[in-house]
C-alpha cells in the first residue's frame, strides 16, 4: 500500500476547496433568495418583492492538519508530500468542505405569503479524529519506528464525502398576528439528486506492524460505503426538508398588516428565529459497495506498501480481503448517506436607522452510527449598515466554538461577494482554509402597484346638479 494513501484522502479533503453559511449576508432583509438556506422563513416580508438568481457560488474549506506559508507560495512546497507543511500539534485532526454552485432561483412574495424555487450543485466533505501520528505517516508511512512491534489502536475516524444537485420549493406565511409582532413559518422541500457518496465509521482498529511488508490487525471495526460515480450522472435519489420560524416585533401595530399590498415596510426592532435544515437522505443505486464490519480475530495484512487498487472495486475487494471481513447483516441491499442537517438558531437587531446587529449560532447534527457528512458548527455575530441599493457587514464567527475568524460582505444592488474568513488569507502567516461567496441577482423590491399617486378625481357637472345664479340686485 503506498505509505501516502491516508494523507493524499485527507488533504483531497482538506484543499478541494458553500460557505459556511454565508455570515456576511444571512441577516440581509433584502436577499431571501441567500438568506432561505439558513431560515426558509426569511423570505416572508422580506423588503424584496421579487428576487432573482442568475448564478451563485459559495466555497468554503478549513482544516487543521495541512496549512500553506502566505509568504513562501512556491510549487517545490507541494513536490512530495514530505514537503507539504504539516501542523505537528497532539490533537485529533478534522477537516470540511463545503461547495455550492447555485443555478436560477427565484423568490417572490404575494401578499402575505412568500414563494421560492431554486436549484444548486453541492459537494460537502468532513473528516473528523485523525490520529495526531498521521503527519508521521504521511512523512514516513507506517515505517516510523514509533509504530513497529507494539500494538497501536485507532477510535472514532469520520470520512465522508456526498456530491449531490437539488431542486427547492419553499412556502412561507405569516402564521399570528398580534399587537407589534407577528410570527412567520415556512418549509422547504427539496428533491435529492445523487452523484456520489462514500462514508468511512472506523469505531476501532487495534494493530501492529511487524516489519516493512506485514501488517498484524486484532481488532477492526465499523462500517464503509461508498457507490461508483462513474457509472452515470444520477446514481441516487432522495427528499431533504428545511423549516424555520421567525418572531419579529415591529415599531407599528401588526394586527392588519399585510407585506406588498401594495407596499411594506419590512421594519422591525428585532427579530428571533429558529431552523432546521438539510434533514433528509439519498439512497443510492447498484453498483455500490457497503459493509458493516467487527472483526476480533488476528489477521495479517502482506506486502502492505505494494498494494493497489484500480477501481471502486479493487478497493472494496483490498479491504475484504486483507482484513477478512464478513458482514455481519446479510440485508445490506443498499445505501444511503444522510444529510449535513443541522439546528440553527438566529437573533437581529435593528440598533439606530440602517444599522442591524446579526447573530446566528449553528450546530451540526452528529451521525454517530450512520453514514453521512456532519455539518460544522459556528458561533457569529455580523454587524451590517443595509439600505436599498447598498448593504455592507463585518461578519466575526468562532469555527468549531474554537477557531477565531472575521470577513466582510458587501451588496451593491443585487451584485454579492463576502467571505467570512478574509483575514487569515490577508494577515495571518498559515493559511488553513478559504472562503468566499458571490451571488449574481437581479431584484426588485417594490410591488409595482406601490409609489403610484392616486388619481386625481374631478368632479362632473351636470344639469341641474349646479347651484343657481344669485339673482341681479335689481330683483332682489
Amino acid at each position: 500500500m503506498n505509505k501516502t494513501i491516508l494523507f493524499v484522502l485527507l488533504a483531497f479533503a482538506s484543499f478541494s476547496i458553500h460557505a459556511q453559511d454565508n455570515l456576511g449576508i444571512a441577516g440581509s432583509t433584502r436577499s431571501p433568495i441567500n438568506t432561505v438556506w439558513n431560515n426558509p422563513s426569511t423570505i416572508v416580508d422580506s423588503r424584496a418583492f421579487i428576487d432573482f438568481q442568475l448564478a451563485g457560488f459559495n466555497v468554503f474549506a478549513k482544516n487543521d492538519l495541512v496549512y500553506l506559508n502566505s509568504n513562501e507560495l512556491s510549487k517545490d512546497n507541494f513536490d512530495t508530500m514530505t514537503t507539504v507543511p504539516l501542523n505537528k500539534k497532539n490533537t485529533p485532526y478534522s477537516a470540511f468542505v463545503d461547495i455550492q454552485v447555485g443555478g436560477p432561483s427565484i423568490a417572490f412574495a404575494v401578499k402575505q405569503h412568500a414563494f421560492a424555487f431554486s436549484t444548486s450543485a453541492r459537494v460537502m466533505a468532513d473528516v473528523r479524529g485523525v490520529s495526531s501520528k498521521i503527519h508521521d505517516w504521511a512523512q514516513n508511512g507506517f515505517d516510523s519506528p514509533s509504530e513497529k512491534n507494539k500494538f497501536n489502536t485507532i477510535r472514532n475516524i469520520r470520512t465522508n464525502v456526498l456530491a449531490w444537485g437539488e431542486l427547492g420549493f419553499t412556502y412561507g406565511t405569516i402564521i399570528q398576528r398580534q399587537g407589534l409582532s407577528i410570527t412567520q413559518g415556512a418549509i422547504t422541500i427539496k428533491r435529492l439528486l445523487g452523484y456520489a457518496g462514500a462514508g468511512v465509521r472506523l469505531d476501532s482498529w487495534t494493530y501492529k506492524i511487524m516489519d516493512n511488508s506485514s501488517i498484524e490487525t486484532q481488532e477492526f471495526a465499523g462500517q464503509y460505503g461508498f457507490n461508483d460515480p462513474t457509472s452515470s450522472y444520477i446514481n441516487g435519489t432522495g427528499w431533504g426538508a428545511d423549516i424555520g420560524f421567525t418572531h419579529k416585533v415591529r415599531h407599528k401595530r401588526s394586527d392588519n398588516y399585510v407585506p406588498h399590498s401594495p407596499c411594506t415596510d419590512g421594519d422591525y426592532l428585532y427579530r428571533i428565529g429558529i431552523s432546521l435544515i438539510d434533514v433528509g437522505r439519498i439512497k443510492f443505486e447498484e453498483p455500490f459497495y457497503t459493509n458493516n464490519f467487527s472483526q476480533n480475530q488476528s489477521t495479517t495484512w502482506e506486502n502492505y506498501q505494494s498494494t493497489q487498487a484500480y477501481d471502486i472495486n479493487g478497493v472494496d475487494s483490498l479491504i475484504n480481503n486483507n482484513f477478512q471481513l464478513v458482514k455481519e447483516n446479510s440485508n445490506l441491499t443498499k445505501y444511503t448517506m444522510m444529510l449535513p442537517a443541522a439546528i440553527s438558531a438566529q437573533a437581529d437587531f435593528n440598533l439606530i436607522s440602517n444599522f442591524y446587529l446579526y447573530g446566528a449560532i449553528t450546530c451540526g447534527v452528529p451521525w454517530l452510527n450512520q453514514l453521512g457528512v456532519q455539518r460544522s458548527s459556528y458561533l457569529g455575530v455580523a454587524p451590517r449598515w443595509e439600505t436599498k441599493r447598498f448593504e455592507a457587514s463585518l461578519p466575526v464567527s468562532l469555527y468549531q466554538f474554537k477557531n477565531p475568524q472575521a470577513g466582510l460582505c458587501l451588496r451593491l444592488n443585487s451584485v454579492i461577494i463576502g467571505s467570512d474568513d478574509i483575514i487569515s488569507l490577508l494577515f495571518q502567516k498559515k493559511i488553513y482554509g478559504a472562503d468566499l461567496y458571490l451571488s449574481l441577482k437581479y431584484t426588485i423590491f417594490k410591488h409595482w402597484k406601490c409609489g403610484e399617486r392616486a388619481k386625481r378625481i374631478m368632479p362632473k357637472n351636470t344639469v341641474g346638479s349646479a347651484p343657481p345664479r344669485p339673482c341681479p340686485a335689481w330683483e332682489r
